[in-house]
């Protein structure tokens, strides 16, 4: 089978053909696409985007001493985590926290009066305010959430309001939780503006606004929205993301049609961010305030007493002065007494971290080492695992379940660390109580030195010490809470708004008319031309000249044109029509290629019965009959006779008749109304037309006829169907093989060309019958000349 083109290469005149004669598919689609790009473009809320910047800072855990301290034992310095950041500042938490400062509980709309909104209602505008009403919420009641609630305008004073929903969630603001649903909302009432009303669905008061100018509407309705559903809506919307890998400045973006809202937004929720920051450095500033109040209060009491009773020994015992060796041992005592009680509030610290582990109360709200006057390098660095290892846990909450592989790999972490911290505190108690016990042993021997001094000034010199110590002590605190105060005074965020929320462009970012009305006319070309090609694809016929050269080698002899089926003779009928002039020119091609050769015996077949077989032996032999030229014409197909369609024949006798009954010529032969053309019908049908055909006396019949006619023309059957060509093959000088345009399947031309290229038939062409020139490229020229065939 020959292949002239190669497999992948395009016939891209062909396709253009086949697109052009469909050309109205191609408009109907067009202006079916483009009504659906008006309908969604007039239809689609306007989105815009906005965006605003944010600046994280350089925050670090701890106190200054604490990163010194950090610095020297060669520990990493942790500051914040961007991704963290940006997990709280997503939040569910942190939106509602924003969206309850806001007024974002009962949104607007309008369905306006255009006239789409007349099949339905495509065309609605969401307002803020600039609605002709506003709602006033009662929200200490009950209300239905979630729904659209119409409100129809019937005049200054009055509205009708009406609820047609199912499955309408009931919500209570006070707890911001859903109480349950009704399956089935139908209302419909008749208020008055300004009046409350309530029942046990709804409690709300519609105002009229003092709006002017309003664009006409078709209707107006309101939506309360619970605060879940408002959370959503802004968390689909927020992005959030660094201006570079490595940048601390988040650039915060939404998309919504109101730009007011998303302004505000934006705007509150950077604020209340950056207010939280503020208000956690506080809280942890008020904390170690408290604690060091709460030991001055103690300290302050003993200070007091100590005094007294220093004061009233020295005045009842008359005792002014202490020898030198007495003050240098009570100084020592004094010092190891200091010493003591330092080592006594550190074991305090940490048996009241130790506690709040061991009690599952945790440590996110106790005091750091550093502000408690502790230094602990190492129980430092774990709080500052800690710390960060919590804050990573708080980003991935935003986001993650708790079956999340990385959340539960962070919790199995801060267990691990807090442990760390347990162990390690552990070891500085009983650290501590090592400690204290030597220094315990030291006072001893101290006090057992002192022992031996006289009685009063020994007592004089523990009550002065013991003075002296706790005031040392209480201005140790003092210092210290003077530093936390002015930590506290002067305590500021490192986060920082650096640019406020505004309208990325002047155009929405979702509605682009042009690009819509380009995309919806690409669109409605491309299906058209994509069903073709699919159909063409399929289609497994024989398209044009082209496919037939693709398919075989049989020379090509010539088209029959397309006609009506009233057409049968149009040969003779319309000798200026297209088909008369098409087999006109498949005669003279005919006679041109056999030239060289004498030949009388024309056979015409097909692969399957409807190609037009008979059809083209009836006219061909009538053209070569009325070109001067004697023909007979015999219908061999017994199986299906089909000449009483074009002649009038007695049915009586035929080819059958004469093959088994042995009739002469003379009473086979029929004349028709042509001139110098005659033809043997099938006659009776046979049983085994086969045989008929095999009988010597076929032969007979060719030779009798040769001598006779100029031209014999033989009607065979269809090769694809049964065999009798095969044995009629034999007559034939010329053999005929037709095809019908889109008709024959390509794969009926196999056998054909196996008996071709084995070299088993001689002298065959193939004539491609019902050929439109209105649907072929190939022959489109044809077109023009009609009114040669006139």
């Amino acid at each position: 089978m020959r292949r002239n083109k190669q497999e992948h290469e395009i016939d891209i005149k062909s396709w253009l053909f086949k697109f052009r004669s469909n050309w109205y598919w191609f408009a109907l689609s067009a202006v079916i696409a483009l009504a659906a790009g008006y309908v969604y473009v007039k239809s689609s809320p306007r989105v815009f985007e906005f965006k605003s910047t944010l600046l994280l800072g350089d925050q670090q855990t701890g106190s200054k001493k604490a990163q010194e301290l950090l610095e020297v034992l060669d520990v990493q310095s942790r500051g914040i985590k961007v991704e963290d950041e940006i997990g709280l500042l997503s939040s569910a938490e942190m939106i509602k926290q924003a969206l309850q400062k806001l007024d974002f509980t009962v949104a607007y709309y309008r369905v306006t009066d255009h006239w789409l909104n007349k099949i339905s209602d495509l065309v609605v505008e969401e307002e803020y305010k600039t609605a002709p009403y506003e709602v006033d919420l009662d929200t200490s009641s009950i209300q239905v959430v979630d729904v659209p609630i119409t409100v129809r305008l019937l005049d200054q004073n009055t509205y009708e309001l009406e609820i047609n929903a199912e499955n309408a969630p009931r919500y209570d603001f006070r707890t911001n939780a859903i109480v349950g649903s009704i399956p089935q909302l139908s209302f419909k009432k008749t208020l008055k503006f300004g009046e409350p009303y309530k029942d046990e669905n709804l409690s709300l008061t519609l105002e009229r606004s003092d709006m002017e100018n309003l664009p006409p509407a078709k209707k107006y309705y309101f939506v309360i929205n619970s605060l879940e559903s408002l959370v959503k809506q802004q968390q689909a919307s927020l992005g959030i993301a660094p201006i570079d890998r490595e940048a601390r400045v988040l650039v915060l973006g939404s998309k919504g049609s109101i730009p007011d809202k998303q302004v505000a937004f934006l705007n509150t929720l950077m604020a209340e961010y950056v207010a939280n920051d503020l208000k956690d450095k506080n809280e942890n500033g008020m904390k170690t305030l408290e604690f060091i109040d709460s030991q001055l209060a103690t300290l302050s009491d003993s200070l007091r007493q100590s005094k007294n009773a220093l004061s009233s020994f020295r005045s009842n015992n008359r005792i002014a002065n202490i020898n030198v060796q007495s003050n240098l041992n009570y100084e020592k005592l004094s010092q190891l007494e200091a010493e003591r009680a330092r080592l006594n509030t550190d074991k305090t610290y940490y048996e009241n971290i130790l506690d709040q582990i061991r009690n599952g109360n945790g440590i996110a709200q106790s005091v750091s080492p550093t502000v408690g006057g502790i230094q602990s390098p190492i129980l430092n660095n774990l709080f500052l695992q800690l710390a960060e290892l919590n804050q990573k846990k708080a980003g991935y909450r935003t986001t993650a379940t708790e079956e999340n592989p990385m959340l539960r790999k962070i919790e199995g972490e801060i267990a691990n660390t807090r442990g760390a911290i347990e162990a390690n505190l552990q070891n500085l108690v009983e650290s501590a109580n090592i400690s204290i016990a030597n220094v315990t042993e030291r006072i001893n021997k101290i006090e057992a030195t002192l022992a031996s001094l006289p009685e009063n000034e020994r007592r004089l010199m523990d009550l002065q010490s013991q003075s002296e110590f706790i005031d040392k002590k209480y201005d140790f605190l003092l210092e210290k809470r003077a530093e936390a105060a002015i930590a506290l005074a002067t305590n500021a965020t490192d986060k920082k708004i650096v640019d406020k929320a505004s309208m990325v462009g002047t155009t929405p970012v979702n509605v682009k008319p042009k690009m819509i009305y380009l995309l919806a006319l690409i669109i409605g070309m491309a299906i058209p031309a994509s069903v073709i090609v699919l159909l063409s694809n399929v289609d497994n016929t024989i398209q044009g000249k082209n496919d037939l050269s693709n398919l075989t080698n049989i020379p090509f002899l010539g088209v029959v044109a397309h006609g009506s089926k009233s057409e049968k003779l149009a040969v003779l009928n319309n000798q200026r029509s297209a088909i008369a002039e098409s087999f006109r020119s498949i005669r003279i091609n005919l006679q041109y290629l056999m030239a060289d050769q004498e030949f009388k015996v024309i056979g015409l077949t097909s692969s399957i019965s409807g190609e037009g077989k008979t059809f083209c032996s009836v006219n061909l032999s009538s053209e070569i009959a009325m070109s001067g030229k004697r023909v007979v014409l015999i219908e061999s197909d017994m199986r299906k006779p089909t000449f009483s369609k074009y002649f009038p024949v007695a049915e009586s006798v035929g080819l059958s008749s004469y093959l088994t009954q042995g009739l002469p010529l003379e009473e086979v032969l029929q004349k028709t109304y042509i001139d110098n053309l005659d033809i043997i019908p099938c006659g009776p049908i046979p049983d085994n037309a086969l045989h008929l055909l095999e009988a010597p006396r076929m032969q007979q019949l060719v030779n009798q006829l040769k001598e006779q006619y100029d031209y014999i023309v033989i009607d065979t059957p269809p090769v694809g169907y049964v065999s009798e060509y095969f044995v009629l093959m034999r007559h034939m000088d010329v053999n005929l093989y037709v095809v019908k345009h889109k008709y024959t399947n390509k794969d009926m031309l196999a056998e054909i060309n196996e008996l071709y290229n084995a070299k088993r038939i001689k002298n065959i062409y193939m004539i491609m019958n019902d050929l439109n020139y209105n649907k072929t490229y190939e022959y489109g020229y044809k077109k023009n000349a009609k009114y040669y065939y006139a």
